[in-house]
């Protein structure tokens, strides 16, 4: 999937756990966790030089890319974990935020390449690689049709959440 997919998808994902874990409610913290719900809808591709991720870490995205490959570490339990633990290390004001923040986008990003035909290695370093039934080529029509069904979803999910408080 493209940046934009997974940008949409995090955002989503983040609203939707937002309501679920009965999430921040000062817009400070607010803020903060759906920025790193954004940040962790994109994390994943570090091990792509040419993502958004990657870009912004060259150095660091071409030993991921070179030493792992693409959808293999960052596409896996272990990235999920790694962001755990990395997320509790975090100054305990804003960590809650940040932590589930990033946790609702790294999924939603792992679950969107899933659902692509090359799909990833959730299991890494076991080498099998998981796909959806239904899957897209990453830039198709099918794509951007995903890309903006999610958008309505996030805006949805946030509508109901800080305009109408359902």
């Amino acid at each position: 999937m493209k940046g934009n997919t997974h940008l949409m998808g995090g955002l989503a994902a983040a609203a939707l756990a937002n309501q679920w874990i009965a999430g921040p409610t000062l817009l400070d913290h607010q803020l903060i966790y759906y920025g790193a719900g954004i940040l962790g809808s994109l994390l994943p591709d570090l091990c792509h030089p040419n993502s958004w991720a990657g870009r912004k870490t060259k150095l660091v995205s071409k030993l991921v890319s070179k030493t792992f490959g693409h959808r293999t570490i960052t596409h896996s339990w272990i990235f999920i974990m790694a962001v755990i633990w990395v997320s509790n290390l975090l100054d305990k004001s804003y960590s809650t935020d940040i932590k589930y923040g990033l946790l609702a986008g790294v999924i939603s990003h792992l679950i969107l390449d899933a659902c692509t035909t090359r799909g990833i290695q959730f299991l890494y370093p076991i080498h099998i690689r998981f796909r959806s039934p239904i899957y897209t080529k990453t830039g198709s029509p099918a794509e951007t049709a995903i890309s903006g069904i999610l958008m309505i979803a996030a805006c949805a999910l946030l509508a109901k959440e800080h305009i109408f408080h359902i």
